[in-house]
C-alpha cells in the first residue's frame, strides 16, 4: 500500500529575491499561467539541493543531495502535468522517483505515477485507498489568509474499541523570510505539511493500550520565481514524500536548502 502513497520531492533555487514580481497571467480562454507561481514547470529546469540532518548527536551537513530536472509533459484526463525526475542520494545509496506538477487556479498541484493509479485498488483491508485523491495541493495562490487542506485521510474502524487512522494536511502559514546559508529569501509562502497517525504498536501489536502515536510536522518555503527553497522539519514527512511509510516514536529532523539551479523561463515570459 505504501508505494502508492504520494512522492513530492522539494525543489531548490537559488538566484533571484523572492519578491520579484511575477508577469500578469493571461485568462484568455483555458487558464495557462506563468512560471512564476511558485514553481517552474518548463521542460529543462534542474535543481540540486543539499540534506543536512540534525539528531541526538547533533547536526550533520550535506549528508544527501537532491537532484531534479524536468524532463517532458504527462497527459490524463484532459489534464496536462510536467514530469520532474529525483534523483535523491542519501547516505551513499542513490534512487530516482517521479513527480507530476501542475498549475491549476487555486495552486500549485502535484501527483506521481502511483496516485494516478490508486483508484483501481478498491480498497486493502478495509481501507478506503480508492477514495485517495489522485493529485493533491501543495502550496496555494492566494495569500493574506491561513487555511488548511486534505492530503490523505485513512481510517480504519474494523477493531473493536481501537481506531486506526492515518491523516497527512497541508496548512498555508501566510508570507514570510526565510534564512539560508547562501542569502536571505523574502516574500515566500511559508506552508506546513503535518501527519498525524495512530496505528497498532509493531512491538506490542495485541496491545490497543499501547498504539503507535505519530504527530510530526515539517516546514517549507516558497518563492515566486523559483519554488521551494527550504523545508524543514520531522524526518518522518520527508520519509512519506519519497514514499516510504515512518514507523517510530520519535524522528529526527531533515532540512534542505538550495545549493544550485538552472531555471528555464517562459519566452515570452507569460505564455
Amino acid at each position: 500500500m505504501m508505494r502508492q502513497l504520494p512522492v513530492f520531492v522539494l525543489l531548490v533555487l537559488l538566484v533571484s529575491a523572492c519578491a520579484d514580481d511575477p508577469p500578469a497571467v493571461r485568462l484568455q480562454g483555458d487558464p495557462i499561467l506563468a512560471d512564476m507561481q511558485y514553481y517552474p514547470t518548463l521542460a529543462g529546469s534542474a535543481w540540486q539541493y543539499r540534506i543536512d540532518t540534525t539528531g541526538s548527536g547533533g547536526t550533520a551537513k550535506g549528508v544527501g543531495q537532491v537532484q531534479s530536472v524536468i524532463n517532458g509533459t504527462f497527459e490524463v484526463d484532459s489534464l496536462t502535468y510536467s514530469v520532474q525526475l529525483n534523483r535523491v542520494i542519501l547516505n551513499g545509496a542513490a534512487e530516482v522517483d517521479t513527480v507530476y506538477v501542475r498549475k491549476a487556479s487555486d495552486g500549485v498541484r502535484m501527483s506521481s505515477p502511483g496516485l494516478q493509479q490508486i483508484g483501481q485498488l478498491g480498497s486493502i483491508l478495509g481501507l478506503p485507498i480508492g477514495d485517495l485523491p489522485t493529485e493533491f495541493l501543495a502550496v496555494p495562490y492566494a495569500g493574506g489568509f491561513q487555511a488548511s487542506w486534505e492530503i490523505i485521510n485513512i481510517e480504519y474502524n474494523q477493531i473493536p474499541f481501537f481506531q486506526i487512522y492515518y491523516r497527512v494536511k497541508g496548512t498555508y502559514r501566510g508570507i514570510e523570510d526565510v534564512v539560508t546559508d547562501q542569502r536571505t529569501y523574502r516574500d515566500c509562502a511559508h506552508v506546513v505539511i503535518s501527519i498525524e497517525a495512530q496505528l497498532p504498536n509493531l512491538e506490542d501489536p495485541t496491545n490497543i493500550l499501547n498504539p503507535l502515536r505519530i504527530n510530526e510536522s515539517a516546514d517549507f518555503w516558497f518563492t515566486r520565481p523559483h519554488g521551494l527553497v527550504v523545508a524543514d522539519g520531522s524526518d518522518a514527512i520527508f520519509t512519506l514524500l519519497r514514499g516510504g511509510l515512518p514507523l517510530s516514536d520519535s524522528f529526527n529532523r531533515t532540512r534542505q536548502e538550495v545549493i544550485d539551479m538552472d531555471i528555464v523561463q517562459p519566452d515570452p515570459m507569460c505564455y
